[in-house]
């Protein structure tokens, strides 16, 4: 047997060697990577909305819109151009223009609307009224009793016909257009209650408007009434032909509105 031959023979009869297989490791790299418009960490990072940065007017988004003069002194135009988006809670009416963002009380104003127009038919002595189909008979306390004696005639000018029912009653047989039966008595009651807490002499300029506030705000529109589109636009105009469209009878506000500069400002925008 040659050299060779005796050679790879032994190496037959050797045992296998063990081996594994391993990736190769990469060198060390100590130089830094370098990227090319890049975002930062912390620009990046979630941003409490109350520790919200201000935004810098050149950030990239869009310019401010330019926001149209305004005279708040009249107010009759740019609520004439409202339209009606819908309700919430069948309660406000959310309605936009070119000014902003409007929402409007429903009650309060139709409420406004029907004042106004009790006061209207009232001067012209032509209040729209209606016969009840059996008498109303409501029975009165003293205090109420003085001040219905004393208010009867400013009563009947605005749409009532009432007269004494026995001792301490009173029976309704003619009562205001718009206002149901049950409310009728609730009306009265309320009404008589507040003048006769009145300190001073009934003054009958004053009891004409405390009436004529009273009817409007029984017979207006109530919260959590759906209202048909049309009706909302119906509401909005006839809100804008008011003298006072801005607060009700009794002095609460009838519209909120959030002017496109409002909105910019919420928005950071400006």
């Amino acid at each position: 047997m040659t050299e060779g031959s005796a050679a790879l023979a032994a190496s037959f009869d050797a045992p296998p060697q063990e081996f594994t297989l391993q990736a190769p490791v990469p060198p060390a790299i100590n130089t830094q990577f370098h990227f090319s418009g890049g975002i930062g960490v912390e620009g990046n990072a979630a941003v409490s909305l109350a520790r919200a940065p201000k935004v810098v007017e050149s950030d990239g988004c869009a310019p401010p819109l330019p926001d149209e003069p305004e005279d708040v002194s009249d107010i009759a135009p740019s609520l004439a151009s409202l339209k009606p988006l819908g309700q919430i809670r069948e309660s406000f009416i959310l309605a936009v223009n070119r000014e902003g963002l409007w929402i409007v009380d429903q009650h309060v104003a139709h409420e406004r609307v029907l004042f106004e127009k009790v006061l209207k038919q009232r001067a012209a002595q032509k209040v729209e009224s209606q016969r009840l189909l059996m008498p109303l008979v409501i029975e009165l306390t003293p205090a109420q009793q003085a001040v219905f004696a004393e208010i009867s005639d400013e009563l009947t000018k605005n749409g009532f016909e009432a007269e004494p029912f026995g001792n301490r009653s009173i029976a309704v047989k003619i009562a205001p257009a718009g206002v149901d039966a049950p409310q009728i008595e609730h009306m009265l009651h309320e009404l008589l209650d507040q003048l006769s807490q009145e300190d001073q002499a009934l003054n009958m300029e004053k009891v004409c408007g405390r009436i004529a506030a009273s009817i409007a705000c029984h017979a207006a529109i109530k919260i959590n009434m759906p209202l048909e589109h049309n009706k909302m636009e119906w509401l909005l105009a006839e809100l804008a032909k008011t003298e006072c469209p801005m607060s009700c009878p009794h002095g609460r506000p009838v519209v909120l509105r959030y002017s496109l500069k409002d909105i910019q400002k919420a928005f950071k925008r400006i």
